[in-house]
């Protein structure tokens, strides 16, 4: 039986110490633009914990808006030819996929125990023991402000791209999460914006068109690559249309705030840039995402790409799921490894940290820590797990417009 739960639960002692040190300032200057569309309580959304299953069961939801039917009046039992389909509700597609797997390790020498802490008072000569815990408790945090990195990576990916790699750029679609998306959400222009022929503002109703006949909800939101924004204000029809006052675009100020429900996103690195009323009537809020990470090959790479736009539904449903780590289960000497190196105090054990901010985008629940040391006894490596799937539940709540420029 799959174990979910919706509260974190940690699984050991070393875990239990070092996510009860975990501190969300850690993860400050670490963007999370993309993690604040999923798991969030007012749309619906879950945040699933299964620390026991190897493999998790997707649910993709998708509605309809059909009409009810009229019969004729004094029909006694049901006609032969229906004039409707019998109603069905809860129609999804269900994906079971093993978790993906997300290793950082950090290796503390023994000769590092002998010098002094950054910080350390010069006299206050700490044991051993204590440096090791500090060391150890800098490494995880380390750990965790490169695995929210990733995070965002997953994140933006499943948003952008409909999928998501369980191994970063693979073309292999058995160790990708595909969240079958309706491939017209994935636009082509044959025009760019920054053509004088070109049609913005009708290309962004076209994809609040999409919204509204493929998820039945109403756009309300647009996330512009930096390139795709400035090539949007330039574009000779949006100028001409604006001369003629055939749309409204206001900018952000103090009588045109942002509504609160997009706080979380400016607060996790995006830039309101202003209230976008189309030509059709569509109100769209418009933002700017530049935040970068540094990938493998060591290249600034941005979440949010220069050419591309993102039409979509803020409240849409968006689950993520975090999975077990590989380690094998607790054991006593385990448990004495820590208390005897670390310091902790197995017959006093910290209880796991209260999770107050539901829906944050970080929390400790969603890693797993450990230590081991080799037979040398000359090291100690600092380990981190998780297991992350971003799920975008409400699918076709997104289209993407992939060469603006």
């Amino acid at each position: 039986m799959v174990d979910y739960q919706t509260n974190p639960l940690s699984v050991d002692l070393y875990s239990r110490v070092m996510a009860s040190a975990f501190d969300e300032k850690t993860v400050i200057g670490v963007p999370t633009a993309f993690q604040m569309f999923f798991g969030r309580p007012e749309t619906n959304s879950q945040t699933i914990y299964s620390p026991n299953a190897n493999a998790v069961d997707i649910d993709i939801i998708r509605a309809n808006e059909r009409i009810a039917a009229l019969v004729p009046r004094g029909t006694n039992g049901r006609m032969i030819k229906e004039p409707q389909e019998n109603t069905l509700s809860q129609r999804f597609t269900n994906i079971n996929r093993v978790f993906p797997l997300v290793v950082e390790e950090g290796d503390i020498e023994a000769s590092q125990l002998l010098n002094r802490l950054a910080g350390e008072n010069p006299y206050e000569r700490r044991e051993r023991r204590e440096r090791l815990r500090a060391l150890s408790l800098r490494e995880h945090q380390e750990q965790v402000r490169r695995t929210v990195r990733l995070f965002e990576v997953l994140a933006a990916q499943s948003i952008l791209e409909g999928k998501m790699d369980a191994i970063l750029g693979t073309a292999d679609p058995d160790q990708q999460y595909d969240f079958l998306r309706n491939s017209a959400h994935f636009v082509t222009l044959i025009t760019q914006w920054s053509n004088a022929a070109a049609d913005a503002l009708g290309d962004i109703d076209d994809a609040w068109d999409l919204i509204r006949e493929n998820a039945h909800v109403s756009a309300d939101m647009a996330v512009f690559g930096e390139g795709a924004f400035e090539a949007f204000l330039q574009n000779t029809d949006l100028l001409a249309k604006a001369d003629n006052r055939r749309f409204e675009m206001i900018l952000v100020s103090q009588e045109m705030p942002v509504p609160a429900r997009f706080s979380r996103f400016i607060s996790a690195g995006m830039t309101a840039r202003g209230r976008l009323l189309t030509p059709r009537g569509h109100e769209i809020w418009m933002f700017t995402y530049s935040d970068v990470y540094t990938d493998s090959a060591g290249t600034a790479t941005k979440y949010m790409p220069n050419e591309k736009v993102l039409v979509c539904y803020s409240g849409a449903r968006a689950d993520r799921y975090f999975g077990p780590p590989e380690l094998l289960p607790d054991i006593p000497a385990r448990r004495t490894f820590y208390q005897q190196l670390f310091g902790f105090d197995v017959s006093m054990p910290n209880m796991p940290p209260n999770i107050a901010n539901e829906g944050a985008a970080v929390t400790p629940g969603m890693f797993f820590f450990d230590a081991y040391a080799p037979e040398s006894w000359q090291r100690v490596t600092a380990r981190m797990q998780a297991a992350p799937i971003y799920a975008t539940t409400q699918t076709d709540a997104y289209v993407v417009i992939l060469n603006a420029v």
